[in-house]
């Protein structure tokens, strides 16, 4: 790395971006949170509009997070949710395997079909791994064996082993609209994935009654809490690899995070991760460590990923309040990156809209901090925005696609397209 190159913290901030929210005075919940630090680099900066995939689009995780880390837009319908997942969980897919994305839920029988009450089992958050041992190598005839590994909270993902498998199968998870809801009866969407679907409705089947009485969900519902007594799929997929944006201008990158996901996609794509007992995809994640983390893999790395799921959860759980919480420790945690003379950046993976608890379509709040050396005496702390969706709109950043963002961002560190 040349002396004119910066290195670069890229903050993934999950579900970042939102919508105006009655209790918080028709505020976002980051427009309502006091961050003085992201108002300063933004202020110093660049910031506006991102789509994270195309204008009009709903981003998920993978697909979202996966523009930022340098996924190419021509391949995007190549990456799978399961695979990524079984990759976050250290689980290297062989030739014919399939790997699904799972979630535990609560599963009740219903009129002549279960019906999924809750889908993340309450967001449980311990004895997942004990469950999941139920539901390890289980023999579906025809030589297809099933294994379940837990991941964080309710996640998990679900590998099919076996002669004849295809990953053109349809999902059994109902998505998030009004509770209950039919669980889904997987489909083929070829005729040679017929085996699959039929083959992963027996493991649904076979899930839901090895869990019913397990002692966890006894103890689970004697405490008031949704009982994990099923398991919900979706997002198929085998082996694949893709290119890398990062890679191909030169730059070095790590992956600082507690989300499997996020884990999975850096980790296809080669990067460096680090994990931590204390780095959750929950509001009890440690920042500080994180962030000191950063710090430290900044040393060895050009570009360091740090990803926080909290505020994506907070939406889904219709908690603006504790969003805007969150946000507001986040930006005092950043303090120390402030003074390693970087640029720091922020971006999403997609807006999650806390009134109705889903992924939207509308664009994310971004910046770009100016590298250090670039600003003059005058220009420190003098310009101040009040970093959010509203600024964002009118921000000194045209609106532009995540792939556009990255390659900027890559600009600014000092990187010319590679030749």
């Amino acid at each position: 790395m040349t002396a004119l190159h910066h290195k670069c913290a890229l903050l993934i901030i999950d579900g970042l971006g939102d919508l105006p929210v009655a209790e918080l005075g028709n505020r976002t919940p980051l427009e309502a949170a006091q961050t003085p630090l992201l108002d300063r680099l933004a202020g110093e900066g660049f910031y506006g509009l991102v789509d994270p995939i195309i204008p009009g689009a709903i981003p998920n995780t993978h697909s979202g997070a996966g523009m930022l880390l340098g996924l190419l837009p021509e391949q995007a319908d190549q990456m799978h949710r399961g695979p990524v997942e079984a990759s976050g969980a250290g689980r290297v897919l062989r030739p014919g395997e399939i790997a699904v994305r799972a979630n535990f839920a609560t599963l009740e029988a219903g009129d002549g079909t279960l019906l999924v009450t809750d889908r993340r089992a309450g967001r449980i958050t311990s004895g997942a791994d004990e469950l999941a041992v139920l539901l390890t190598d289980i023999d579906l005839g025809d030589g297809v064996r099933a294994s379940l590994h837990a991941t964080d909270q309710h996640r998990g993902v679900l590998v099919l082993s076996g002669p004849g498998l295809d990953a053109a199968i349809s999902d059994t998870d109902p998505g998030d609209g009004m509770m209950p809801a039919a669980l889904k009866l997987c489909l083929p969407l070829r005729p040679r994935a017929e085996l699959t679907a039929a083959k992963l409705n027996r493991f649904i089947g076979e899930a839901h009654h090895r869990l019913g009485e397990h002692p966890i969900n006894r103890a689970r519902l004697a405490e008031g809490k949704p009982p994990a007594t099923g398991v919900i799929t979706r997002g198929a997929g085998g082996h694949f690899t893709l290119d890398n944006v990062l890679h191909a201008h030169g730059i070095s990158a790590a992956v600082v995070s507690g989300c499997n996901t996020v884990l999975g996609l850096g980790r296809i794509f080669g990067f460096d991760t680090v994990s931590d007992p204390r780095f959750t995809a929950a509001l009890d994640t440690d920042l500080h460590a994180k962030i000191a983390a950063v710090q430290s893999a900044l040393r060895d790395h050009d570009m360091v990923y740090l990803h926080v799921k909290a505020p994506d959860i907070c939406s889904h759980d219709h908690n603006p309040l504790a969003k805007r919480d969150f946000l507001q420790g986040l930006d005092t945690a950043l303090a120390p990156l402030l003074e390693v003379g970087i640029i720091i950046a922020i971006a999403a993976d997609h807006t999650t809209d806390s009134n109705s608890g889903f992924h939207t379509a509308d664009p994310v709040p971004a910046l770009i901090s100016r590298p250090p050396s670039d600003l003059s005496p005058a220009e420190v702390n003098f310009a101040r925005v009040s970093f959010g969706e509203a600024a964002c709109r009118q921000g000194n950043m045209p609106r532009q696609r995540s792939t556009q963002f990255l390659l900027k961002l890559i600009r600014t560190m000092g990187y010319q397209e590679p030749v």
